[in-house]
């Protein structure tokens, strides 16, 4: 018996005894097989069932994953891509997630840390050897059992990813786990997966990222520009870590060169938790009508605490197909009016800078400006024209970025909004048809071309720019360093949110 309305008593040949969330891709139920069997049952969202193009990813990617051995995956029991919403069952996995286990009972040990590396790059052979990438390697998609980790939505992130590209421009994956390749749009290989799995083990060592938390935008490029932070390792286990975090994918190890380093794990048993695995999964679902609230991507449904290793902005997560009794599931954000943004990147000016150097250069004209008595030193005349004449050069420029109305530029899931003065408005990704870095590197525009019905709301200088809007001056009041920090973050901030819309080009 389910607890939400509508939900199906049966999928397939499968008898439905609960649901144990909703995600990217759709609900996830426990189900029963006919013969008794617990299966997990992925069942396809509305809108990604009526894309044809992602059926058939859907299927290839179903048929190459039935391939993969499920001695560290949760196998595929079986599938309908074909049905009226396409389905999923894999085998049903009771224990934790290594995201709850450590939210729980803390970092693990350094053998279990061991233990796990050799389970997880285990597991990646057997998935890339069938021509399977995973691109959403993660905590919450790792599954501790009593004979060890295993890796559970390997094979399904690839056709959600191109359904997503294609429909959004919004990459799948979670922040904190993305290798550099996926935030620049390169190539993507199995080594972007042994990058994750250096992220993954960071996290299960220390119970934080490698790259810490923040907003994605700052996620993003710290990952791409900054070095990561590798907690105390024993040997080798701190050099495979540098290795599979390392930016250029050909300087990280394969799984199997990291499954020959760690060399015979210790039990497995270390990885289990002292709390106790799922013992009535139906405890997972949730009771009140809040939980059905649309959220955030990304946003747990219950107002608990954010996991220390993952950044409260991460978006598109895959559905996680078990989780620990007393955790939460993700609900699938509905789509709807921009509200105030409770997650997302914020970028804005400021006037300090400008203020203080507009202070020094007009003190400097008033000293050096020529007085009568100067005229009998002509060389002291020639010497304070030209201060008085510079000075007033950058006190007028400085001047002016003091008397302009502070941008603030809120970028999220859902669109942008614009703060300009005492105005501000905000505009769906809908209705953004295109958005550009235009300018030399000393003021750098943001453009945005809009439809219509949205050229003229937001707060924004008259002055187009070849038909469109000028939104945010990056950084123009900023030294050059600061400018180009922010014009990075801005950067991955447009990949993240409007991958499809941004021309990075600049």
């Amino acid at each position: 018996m389910t607890t939400h309305p509508g939900d199906p008593a049966t999928i397939g040949s499968f008898a439905i005894e609960a649901r144990l969330g909703r995600g990217a891709m759709g609900a996830v139920y426990l189900a029963r097989s006919p013969g008794g069997r617990l299966v997990a049952v992925k069942v396809v969202r509305d809108e990604l069932a009526g894309d044809d193009g992602f059926r058939a990813r859907f299927a290839r990617e179903i048929e190459a994953a039935r391939r993969v051995s499920g001695a560290f995956t949760a196998a595929v029991v079986d599938a309908d891509p074909d049905a009226e919403r396409p389905w999923l069952a894999t085998e049903y996995l009771p224990g934790p997630t290594l995201q709850k286990a450590i939210d729980t009972s803390g970092p693990l040990t350094p053998g279990g840390v061991r233990s796990l590396a050799g389970g997880l790059a285990e597991a990646l052979v057997a998935i890339h050897a069938c021509g399977l990438i995973h691109r959403d390697l993660k905590p919450s998609n790792i599954v501790l059992t009593d004979n060890g980790p295993r890796v559970i939505d390997f094979g399904i992130a690839r056709a959600l990813e191109d359904a997503s590209l294609t429909a959004t421009g919004v990459v799948i994956g979670t922040p904190g786990y993305l290798s550099p390749e996926q935030i620049t749009g390169s190539a993507i290989a199995p080594s972007s997966d042994m990058f994750a799995l250096g992220a993954v083990l960071v996290f299960a060592a220390s119970g934080r990222g490698p790259f810490a938390t923040g907003n994605p935008a700052s996620l993003l490029h710290r990952i791409v520009h900054e070095q990561p932070h590798i907690p105390p390792l024993p040997e080798p286990l701190h050099d495979l870590v540098r290795r599979c975090l390392a930016r250029d994918p050909a300087h990280r190890p394969t799984p199997q060169q990291l499954l020959h380093a760690v060399g015979s794990p210790a039990n497995t048993a270390l990885l289990t938790p002292p709390t106790p695995t799922i013992a009535n999964p139906t405890k997972l679902l949730p009771e009140s009508a809040a939980s059905t609230q649309p959220t955030w991507p990304g946003q747990e449904a219950s107002a608990g605490q954010v996991p220390p290793g993952q950044s409260p902005a991460a978006v598109h997560q895959a559905v996680p197909g078990h989780q620990a009794a007393g955790q939460s599931a993700p609900v699938q954000h509905v789509a709807g009016p921009l509200t105030p943004a409770r997650t997302g990147a914020t970028f804005s000016t400021t006037r300090t800078r400008p203020v203080v150097i507009a202070l020094l250069t007009t003190l400097l004209v008033l000293g050096f400006w020529p007085r009568q008595s100067a005229a009998q030193d002509p060389a002291a005349a020639v010497i304070g024209t030209t201060v008085s004449a510079i000075s007033l050069y950058f006190a007028v420029r400085s001047w002016r970025l003091v008397v302009r109305r502070r941008v603030v530029l809120r970028l999220t899931p859902e669109g942008l909004s614009v703060e300009r003065g005492y105005q501000q408005a905000a505009v769906p990704w809908s209705a953004v048809t295109r958005l550009r870095l235009v300018g030399d590197l000393k003021r750098p525009w943001l453009i945005a071309w809009l439809d219509a019905a949205h050229q003229s709301t937001l707060p924004t200088p008259r002055r187009r720019h070849h038909g469109g809007v000028k939104l945010y001056p990056v950084a123009h009041e900023r030294t050059a360093k600061h400018r180009a920090h922010q014009l990075n973050e801005l950067q991955a901030a447009l990949n993240w949110y409007a991958g499809r819309l941004h021309d990075n080009s600049y």
